[in-house]
């Protein structure tokens, strides 16, 4: 297991789990994980991964880091934010890896500030979700009509760990049981004997209000100058979007794109996370 650090920025605090080589001299790469995930999303693949200083963050809202204030949404670029003050206390650039919504947030960071980013991985995503133009007034007054009914003293109650595990088993995606596990110990609090409750901010799954169009999409990938990796999941979000993927890797100015084997979660996944560790050590060494 890795050691648990805090960042402490100008409008909040988040924990992350650190990696450290014998030699601490060695490359960086800072994690960003999955939407309702947490850095423990990482802790499968890292192991493979011992030749680098490896940090992987609680985004805002999960895991061990503060939830947004009463009243706040979670936008991908408030992420943006949170990572890039991360990246502001280092003079050294970082390799970034991003999964599904942390691919995405990945991906606007190294578009904005290239300095800080000496490569990028991405997996299982290729990008924000784009929505149309004609869709935003009700994309907004969906989100907004959840924000005001909202009640934080409302929250999915289960009898045990165990019972959580199940359940993040048939979640949005699926999981075996070791990899619900992992993301459960981390995700997860016992209020009292016989109460448990997920760790995360509730907030997480309001709608949310804005959503680029694929021009703007596009815009930011066009800006993604570093080496970029790009790993899919042959069973995983992308499953049936292969035109999608071929359209948004085909605007990177520096790409490399690879289908492999597994659910959305391949990373953590114990029989394929070596594979896509693989890769990634390859590439890195490879750049």
């Amino acid at each position: 297991m890795g050691n648990e650090i805090v960042y402490k920025l100008t409008h909040t605090e988040l924990a992350a789990i650190q990696w450290l080589p014998k030699n601490t001299s060695a490359l960086k790469i800072l994690s960003l994980h999955g939407w309702l995930d947490n850095a423990a999303s990482f802790s499968n693949l890292s192991p493979y991964l011992f030749e680098y200083s490896h940090v992987a963050l609680d985004l805002p809202g999960h895991g061990a880091s503060r939830h947004r204030p009463s009243g706040s949404f979670y936008h991908l670029w408030d992420y943006v934010l949170d990572v890039v003050s991360i990246l502001n206390q280092s003079k050294q650039s970082v390799w970034l890896i991003g999964h599904s919504m942390g691919g995405a947030v990945a991906m606007l960071v190294a578009a904005i500030a290239p300095e800080k980013v000496r490569g990028l991985i991405v997996l299982d995503n290729v990008g924000p979700m784009a929505g149309d133009s004609t869709d935003r007034v009700v994309t907004l007054q969906r989100a907004v009509n959840k924000m005001a009914k909202y009640r934080s003293d409302r929250e999915t109650i289960y009898s045990s760990k165990e019972a959580m595990v199940k359940a993040r088993m048939d979640g949005f995606t699926k999981l075996s049981y070791a990899a619900s596990r992992v993301l459960v110990d981390r995700g997860s609090s016992q209020k009292k004997e016989g109460v448990w409750a997920w760790r995360h901010d509730g907030k997480l799954t309001f709608p949310s209000p804005f959503r680029m169009d694929e021009g703007g999409v596009e815009a930011f990938i066009q800006q993604i100058k570093c080496p970029t990796l790009v790993l899919i999941a042959n069973d995983g979000i992308y499953k049936n979007k292969y035109e999608l993927v071929e359209h948004r890797a085909a605007h990177f100015p520096w790409v490399k794109l690879k289908w492999l084997e597994g659910n959305h979660h391949f990373h953590l996944e114990p029989d394929s996370c070596f594979a896509v560790a693989t890769e990634i050590q390859q590439f890195i060494d490879q750049n």
